[in-house]
């Protein structure tokens, strides 16, 4: 490889791996941002420094190169299951199910996160078209918030001008396994419609599908999509959540 090309490989390299950590800018940090933006760096090392691979053993270059290339395939037929599950959509002729809205983070002020609100949105949107249609919210509280997440999203649904009647509360939750889980027996106990509607970032759908169908429901998709800046690093910090569901099998 020319140098001129390395130098704009390197580049890119170097600018995708800040796109990255952009986030950081807000106080946000977490595993999704740092793994891409350390392979990136890496990447854009060799495309400026391309022989000091070699001052490496070679036994050392090639468990390196196996690792990663296992790792990189891995990862992207994780991406692949995750996209396709985020396309698995409700047909416009198929009967109402009952939407399950996921939680996360809820403002100081008991309004909700930015992110929540997309899960909202998307839950109300089903919800207007489909009016004999039922919602289970489900989240608990974790110490930096007022009220529950089940209960932010119950609030803002029926401020929103979805009847409260029509929205069936799970605040035990403190993962997407247990939102699942104790979301269906919600819907058992109150004999709701096992087809459900995930209301749920679209990069979170494969997982919440995976555990929806461990717990009795047959999941699909109204997904919404991610903030542009945070959207990236939640898809590759996912990959790693669907890595450690399928160890643990659940």
């Amino acid at each position: 490889m020319n140098k001129p090309l390395r130098t704009v490989l390197g580049t890119a390299c170097l600018l995708l791996a800040a796109f990255f950590l952009l986030p950081l800018a807000a106080g946000i940090l977490h595993v999704g941002m740092l793994w891409p933006a350390a392979l990136l760096l890496l990447a854009a090392s060799v495309c400026f420094w391309p022989r000091w691979p070699e001052s490496l053993p070679r036994w050392l270059q090639r468990l390196a190169a196996g690792v990663l290339a296992a790792g990189l395939a891995a990862a992207l037929a994780i991406l692949v299951l995750m996209a396709l599950s985020a396309a698995r959509r409700p047909a416009p002729a198929d009967p109402p199910g009952t939407v399950i809205v996921l939680g996360c983070e809820v403002r100081p002020d008991g309004h909700p996160s930015v992110m929540l609100q997309s899960r909202i949105d998307a839950a109300f949107a089903y919800l207007t078209a489909h009016p004999d249609a039922m919602c289970v919210a489900s989240g608990g509280r974790d110490d930096a918030e007022t009220i529950t997440e089940a209960r932010c999203i119950r609030d803002t649904l029926v401020a929103m001008g979805i009847a409260p009647e029509r929205i069936y509360l799970e605040e035990a939750s403190g993962s997407t396994y247990e939102n699942l889980t104790f979301s269906a027996a919600v819907v058992s106990d109150n004999g709701l419609d096992t087809r459900v509607a995930l209301a749920t970032d679209n990069f979170h759908q494969y997982r919440g599908q995976f555990f929806a169908r461990r717990a009795g429901l047959d999941p699909c998709s109204i997904g919404c999509t991610s903030y542009w800046v945070l959207g990236p690093g939640y898809w590759a910090r996912e990959v790693l959540g669907v890595l450690a569901a399928w160890v643990r099998g659940y």
